[in-house]
């Protein structure tokens, strides 16, 4: 076998003496390094299989690592050849490649051969050829390497790639491993059929041209993002498939790594969830409609209910605060939060109140066992304002009836209860009003028989005593008149009508009664404009406004002080609240101790009050602000802490200085009437004064006709109708109004004379437009000059 090697191939030149070769290496390296024995112990601490074959193929040198391979001692191994040692089958296989290393050749391979013991393996080969200076080959340096283990980790792999080849292609869904560059290793069958492609033109595809536009620049900034993760992540976008439909994909991304732990690449797959996207996305719109539609219901319940919010606090079973509301309360301590976790009896608000630490345990402990709890507090403490709270505590169960919380309400009823003590107030103001009204309109009735007789009385009386003292009587009669005009005002019967009314006349006219209100501890100053003009209001109204005014004033200064009057011109130009033009601005000032501005913001408030209760109903000043508006004015208020407050109420200038009466002046053809050719009907359910009213206009030489009811009088007027009708307007069954309506559908040119303990006007105007009114109380000599102007005007 040497012999047919040598016979292969070409003799070389001479070797290299060893002293020269030692001398070639570099100097400070110790030449035992180099002999025989310094080159074996190098060879045995090489981790890979070494030999020195010479060109017979026999062994002449090899380390301790090969020789543990065949397990055998290396005297056993060297100056044996190669094809004892492997077989001769084993040797004929290589011998190709012997052939060239001895040629000079470097061969590399990797073969299969059967160990003795050890069954077959996998060596790596290198032979590299050993030649002297001449370049005559003397041999080669077999270098092996055990690579069994290796080969079938290779083979599982390949058979691993191929299992993950048929799996994948058999999958639904797309499937891709990509390198770090983003380039594709691998797509299955599912991807390129999405495209359209063959696998090849698939894997090599620029996945962005199949994203939809809307998508593109997410979904790029999406994955750059996720790949820097290093870990899974998810994407959703639209992709065009190959028919040209765009259809929703969700793919799954994740990294892959290298032996050594650096970034591979990413395995991907992608399934398609169109059908599943579609129904969340209507889903979602379904949603977001009844979202926003619940979120206006919740603002617009918010913005009607957000002043009775309550505080909700979520319990568990045994008391522990679970959840809750952050609803501010002046009752409520620290921070809301910080009660979480703790028993609701030690938290920080009820660690303020500890009175109430007995009831809440109570209350707890008979919610825990499944009963309701419901009652109001006082939140009391040093320091603070009272609050009442109505609290309770309900239990709640689950769907199979296991209760499992506890709820915890504290509605704050402050300002309820002193919402309800104000509604008493008012109630009994309110039937004080309607006593009132009743008993002045009675009171208007009597006045008017009175007035009448002491008026008449006044006018016979030959006795000068006599006569004074009846117009002294007829004089607080009047009084009472108006005093009762008070009264009506007072109690809301009389209705605003607004007419030119001279304010410091009013003013004047209730310097006594103002007197007699404000006492003697408030020391009264007017100071009235000269020039007597008059404005746009109701001088009923106008008067009580006054009245409302004073009294406020003389309750701020319980101790007295000084009440001024004012009036002046004003020219308003550019206000806000007010149209151009001349005003009289009406102020009335006291010297109290002043409101700050919280509280003068909203004195105008109905119901509004700083008064205790019982003391006021927060109407006043409202009803003052109402009848300013109503007149075309404004009213305002001017108010300081220490100084005093000023309300001051801006009228309209009236285009003439005094108001008209309803039947002031006679007619032009009054001078000529003869009382003898006119029929007066008088419907009156008051007896005295509609005898009053008969035996007057009879003495005037009337023809008078009376009825004591509506249904009466009309049943008369179809019999013989009159050239006159007098009606009280309120009157029990058929009223005034009733009675005209009736009147003027037969017969519309039927002359009307209203006579009413209130200010009527519009009403009368709405029903009977042509028809005058006559105030109650009246003199004889005014129903007359009223009579006379209706038939007049008739």
């Amino acid at each position: 076998m040497a012999k047919r090697l040598k016979d292969g191939v070409e003799k070389a030149g001479p070797r290299l003496p060893a002293d020269a070769a030692v001398a070639a290496y570099p100097a400070g390296l110790s030449p035992e390094m180099f002999t025989p024995f310094g080159m074996l112990g190098l060879a045995d601490e090489l981790p890979v299989m070494v030999a020195f074959i010479d060109r017979d193929v026999r062994f002449r040198f090899l380390n301790k690592a090969l020789a543990d391979w065949f397990e055998r001692p290396r005297s056993e191994i060297l100056g044996r050849t190669l094809g004892e040692m492997i077989g001769e089958q084993a040797f004929l296989e290589r011998q190709p490649a012997i052939l060239a290393a001895l040629a000079g050749e470097r061969q590399s391979y990797r073969s299969n051969l059967k160990h003795p013991t050890r069954g077959q393996l996998t060596l790596q080969v290198e032979l590299v050829p050993w030649h002297d200076s001449s370049a005559e080959v003397h041999g080669f340096i077999g270098l092996m390497t055990d690579v069994t283990e290796q080969r079938i980790a290779e083979r599982a792999l390949r058979e691993s790639e191929a299992r993950f080849r048929r799996i994948a292609d058999s999958a639904p869904v797309m499937m891709w491993v990509t390198r770090r560059d983003r380039s594709r290793d691998f797509v299955n069958d599912a991807y390129g059929e999405f495209l359209g492609l063959s696998r090849e033109g698939a894997r090599t595809y620029d996945w962005t041209r199949a994203i939809h536009p809307d998508d593109l620049d997410r979904l790029i900034g999406e994955s750059a993002a996720g790949e820097a993760t290093l870990r899974p992540f998810t994407m959703e976008a639209r992709y065009r498939r190959c028919d040209g439909e765009y259809r929703w994909l969700r793919s799954v991304s994740s990294p892959r790594f290298n032996a050594d732990g650096s970034l591979a690449g990413f395995i991907g797959a992608a399934s398609d969830i169109t059908l599943a996207k579609e129904a969340e996305l209507e889903l979602k719109r379904e949603v977001e409609e009844r979202t926003a539609l619940l979120t206006r219901s919740e603002a617009q319940f918010r913005a009607i209910f957000e002043t009775v919010l309550e505080v909700l606090v979520l319990l568990n079973p045994d008391g522990t605060i679970i959840e809750l509301n952050r609803k501010e309360a002046e009752w409520r301590a620290g921070d809301p939060r910080q009660a979480i976790g703790v028993k609701i009896w030690e938290s920080p608000t009820l660690r303020a109140y500890p009175q109430h630490i007995p009831l809440i345990k109570d209350a707890v402990k008979r919610a825990a066992r499944g009963e309701s709890f419901n009652q109001e507090v006082a939140m009391e403490r040093d320091g603070a304002p009272t609050a009442y709270l109505d609290i309770s505590i309900q239990p709640v169960r689950d769907e199979g009836g296991k209760l499992i919380y506890l709820l915890f309400e504290a509605r704050d009823i402050t300002d309820l209860k002193a919402a309800q003590a104000q509604l008493r107030q008012s109630q009994k103001m309110e039937a004080l009003g309607q006593l009132t009204g009743g008993i002045a309109h009675d009171f208007n009735n009597l006045l008017t028989v009175v007035v009448g007789g002491l008026d008449i009385v006044a006018k016979r009386a030959e006795d000068a005593k006599l006569k004074r003292y009846a117009e002294n009587a007829l004089s607080a009669a009047e009084r009472g008149a108006r005093l009762t005009g008070q009264l009506l005002a007072f109690s809301r019967v009389q209705r605003l009508e607004v007419r030119p009314t001279p304010v410091v006349p009013i003013i004047v006219n209730m310097r006594p009664l103002l007197r007699n209100v404000l006492g003697p501890g408030i020391e009264k100053r007017f100071d009235l404009d000269e020039d007597e003009q008059s404005v746009m209001a109701d001088p009923t109204q106008l008067e009580v406004a006054v009245l409302n005014l004073a009294i406020n004033a003389r309750d701020a200064m319980p101790d007295g002080g000084i009440l001024t009057f004012r009036t002046r011109s004003v020219k308003i130009e550019n206000d806000p609240e007010l149209d151009d033009g001349d005003y009289i601005a009406l102020s009335i000032a006291d010297t109290g101790p002043g409101m700050n501005e919280e509280v003068a913001a909203r004195a105008f408030e109905p119901f509004f009050t700083t008064k205790d209760v019982g003391k006021g109903t927060g109407l006043g000043l409202s009803m003052v602000y109402g009848m300013a508006k109503q007149s075309g004015g404004i009213a305002r208020i001017d108010s300081k802490p220490g100084v005093g407050t000023a309300v001051t109420m801006w009228f309209r200038l009236a285009e003439q200085k005094t108001a008209a009466a309803d039947v002031d002046d006679p007619a032009p053809d009054q001078a000529e009437f003869n009382p003898q050719d006119a029929s007066v009907m008088v419907i009156d359910d008051d007896p005295d004064v509609r005898g009053f009213i008969v035996a007057s206009l009879e003495e005037q030489g009337y023809r008078v006709r009376e009825a004591s009811d509506g249904r009466k009088g009309l049943k008369a007027i179809a019999q013989d109708k009159p050239d006159l009708v007098i009606i009280d307007f309120i009157m029990p069954g058929l009223s005034g109004a009733e009675v005209a309506n009736r009147i003027l559908a037969e017969q519309p040119d039927q002359s009307i004379l209203f006579v009413s303990g209130y200010s009527e006007t519009e009403a009368v105007r709405q029903v009977a437009p042509d028809a005058l009114v006559l105030t109650k109380p009246f003199r004889a000599e005014a129903l007359d000059q009223a009579v006379r102007s209706a038939l007049a005007k008739g």
